[in-house]
């Protein structure tokens, strides 16, 4: 395995085989002004090489009080797409938008989220990994998780938190979205959850990189149910966080919880490219629309936590770091 891709080739593999494009289908290209435009168009090179066509959607840049708000006349153009592909920067609306959640539920779209990710991304460390070993090994441990009634993370910062889960959705985002209302999300591999609405309780200390505010001394955050209700620390990164949960209104919620399986991903301070690393857990904060709920929020920011150990009700899953063998 080479240490980085060409463009070309990972949008290949995109479109050919994570997303198998069918001749004729339409396929929603979604930027905003600071996405990397080598990408989109590697892209479209591949989806023309399969046969399909492709639109170029641009909304504005996102401040963070608007992160997955769509325009009106995108939401209106992905009523006629097959395939939708998120390439925005500043926000995440292509995955986080509810009018995109419909679509999928629906099942009139399938998509590939790369919502806040670099040519980096696209090209190298998670990128290249083995997706059909990754899409096996989600698959098992979303099998496991459907079982659960609980769902308990703790780490080495100080992190001891757990919520109910009995009837939420199980996300598997491992590359692969080939039919109607499923999406991935590239360079992917996790498997994720909404706890149950307020359900969540205890710390969570986090002392990885988050959506948005990037890595900095640890941050630690009290939750009762289901709820942000206190964030500790004096950098400029826990106050932002403070001002968020304070100020954008449902930005307190609870809303997933996920597994990273990748290998191949880096620890390097990106936390699109360390929310997936293998043994690594994040958690986030806002809109959980995505994972079936029924919180809307400006905002969907993940948190990334190191070395953790995750039960799901009694059984060990990740220990302390280590994703454990699920046959």
């Amino acid at each position: 395995m080479t240490d980085r891709a060409t463009p070309d080739d990972r949008a290949r593999l995109i479109v050919h085989e994570l997303l198998a494009v069918r001749p004729d289908e339409q396929v929603a290209i979604v930027l905003d002004p600071e996405s990397e435009l080598e990408m989109a168009w590697a892209l479209a090179r591949a989806i023309e090489s399969a046969g399909a066509e492709f639109t170029l959607l641009t909304i504005p840049g996102r401040e963070t009080e608007r992160k997955n708000e769509l325009t009106p006349v995108v939401e209106r153009g992905l009523e006629g797409a097959d395939v939708l592909i998120g390439l925005t920067r500043t926000g995440g609306a292509p995955t986080y938008a509810a009018s995109v959640k419909a679509l999928y539920r629906a099942k009139r779209l399938r998509g590939m989220s790369m919502v806040m990710r670099t040519m980096d991304n696209f090209t190298s460390g998670g990128a290249l990994a083995d997706y059909g070993a990754l899409k096996r090994e989600g698959d098992r441990l979303a099998a496991v998780w459907k079982l659960a009634s609980t769902v308990r993370v703790t780490s080495p910062a100080g992190t001891d938190f757990r919520s109910t889960v009995s009837g939420e959705e199980v996300v598997i985002e491992c590359g692969y979205a080939t039919e109607p209302g499923l999406e991935a999300a590239f360079s992917d591999g996790e498997v994720s959850q909404m706890p149950n609405e307020g359900a969540a309780h205890g710390r969570i200390v986090v002392d990885g990189p988050i959506a948005h505010l990037g890595e900095g001394p640890p941050i630690d955050l009290a939750i009762e149910g289901g709820r942000v209700t206190h964030v500790g620390g004096d950098d400029p990164r826990a106050a932002e966080l403070r001002r968020i949960v304070k100020t954008i209104s449902r930005a307190d919620n609870i809303a997933e919880v996920g597994i990273g399986l990748n290998p191949a991903c880096r620890r390097n301070g990106d936390f699109e490219e360390e929310k997936k690393a293998r043994g690594n857990v994040h958690v986030a904060i806002g809109d959980n629309v995505f994972y079936g709920g029924a919180i809307q929020c400006a905002v969907h920011m993940d948190m990334v936590l190191y070395m953790p150990s995750v039960w799901l009700d009694d059984r060990l899953v990740v220990d302390a770091g280590e994703v454990l063998p699920l046959d």
